[in-house]
């Protein structure tokens, strides 16, 4: 046989034997429910064309989200109290009375108390005693 009958078989015959075998492959049948094709019923899942399953999982998801921000607005919301009872508790520590009450006001040019020990209080009597001019 010679080279170019062998080459002519080669490229009559192998794409002729390679449809043959691909016609074989594709032995299936296909489903009554889905029509979908399948070569083994024992492994075949039928494919229900809605969306249920998608819009499931989103809601699934929104619901999380939503749980997520309600317990982060939750844990806000309690930060905001806590900070604000901090400030509170600090206006009203600053507004308190001091340990110790402060006396009260004295004025030593209105004392009367000829006794008075204040230290202002006996130098202004002393110095209106020792003023030549009439003081009340």
């Amino acid at each position: 046989m010679g080279l170019i009958r062998r080459v002519i078989r080669r490229k009559i015959r192998t794409p002729v034997k390679r449809a043959a075998r691909r016609q074989l492959r594709r032995v299936s049948a296909e489903c009554q429910v889905c029509h979908k094709r399948y070569t083994n019923p024992l492994t075949h899942t039928c494919v229900v064309k809605t969306d249920f399953g998608k819009r499931k999982r989103a809601g699934e998801r929104r619901a999380k989200a939503e749980a997520r921000r309600a317990r982060r607005k939750a844990a806000a919301d309690r930060r905001k109290a806590a900070a604000a009872e901090r400030r509170k508790a600090a206006r009203a520590k600053r507004s308190a009375p001091a340990r110790r009450p402060s006396r009260p006001q004295h004025d030593y040019r209105l004392c009367r108390d000829e006794d008075c020990p204040r230290y202002a209080c006996v130098a202004y009597k002393d110095g209106i005693a020792d003023c030549p001019r009439d003081h009340p």
